[in-house]
């Protein structure tokens, strides 16, 4: 891992060839836009070397509206009849609520309060507040209130999902746009594992692959869900995922 002197928010940058001005128009008409090659080539390679052999993952899953984090060490302290007996709660509650299921590294509050120094994600979250990547995204999204992000890493497999929700519900929070940079390799139609946006009667609208080095961007509230991956599922499917906040 680099020494934090060895690194700078420097070391992320765009693709100099996006196309901000089509993607702000795209925007504009539907509420949301993908775009690709988003990242300049040894950025995105390097993003996506970290999320694959660097990060601390921990098991994110919800109890009602509270977030839970186990790490790497806890989880395998419970035992496998244990992991078991909290998967079957899970996917009960599942069956009738928002759930959700994945591994997960929270970006700002291990940020915020020094842990892994020297991480690769410390200086992508840098990079997605510093005063040039908001710039581009009030460009691309037209909301020039924009100003700050939260973030976190997401790694899904098998059996993991994100059930149906709109991002609304937290006020405090001031969500204007949720985005997701894709660092997925390979991937596959029949694995699941899918931004899928819905109708207002559940319908899917759109399904969006989750490709290498793309960028989705859409308002809140918009109803979407990750489709559950499927057991056969032989790639890990990373992203950067958070929103894009006003206050």
């Amino acid at each position: 891992m680099d020494s934090p002197d060895s690194i700078t928010v420097e070391a992320i940058q765009f693709n100099p060839t996006l196309d901000v001005e089509a993607a702000a128009r795209v925007f504009a008409r539907n509420g949301r836009v993908r775009l690709a090659d988003v990242l300049e080539a040894e950025s995105a390679a390097r993003l996506r070397g970290s999320l694959s052999a660097e990060v601390p993952w921990r098991l994110a899953y919800n109890e009602g509206e509270k977030s839970i984090f186990v790490g790497g060490a806890d989880l395998d302290n419970l035992g496998e009849r244990a992991q078991r007996e909290l998967l079957q709660k899970v996917l009960s509650r599942a069956q009738h609520q928002f759930q959700y299921l994945f591994r997960s590294y929270p970006m700002v509050s291990t940020y915020v309060q020094g842990e892994d120094p020297g991480l690769f994600l410390h200086y992508v979250f840098e990079w997605l507040n510093d005063s040039r990547t908001l710039a581009v995204m009030r460009r691309i999204t037209g909301i020039d209130a924009l100003l700050k992000a939260n973030a976190q890493a997401t790694l899904y497999r098998p059996g993991h999902f994100l059930n149906q929700h709109d991002d609304s519900g937290y006020p405090e929070q001031h969500r204007r746009v949720a985005y997701v940079l894709n660092m997925t390799r390979g991937w596959r139609a029949e694995w699941g594992g899918q931004l899928q946006f819905l109708s207002a009667d559940g319908e899917v609208e759109e399904v969006w692959m989750p490709r290498f080095n793309s960028l989705a961007l859409f308002r809140v509230p918009t109803p979407h869900i990750v489709s559950y991956v499927a057991p056969f599922a032989t790639q890990p499917r990373y992203a950067i995922t958070g929103w894009l906040c006003d206050a």
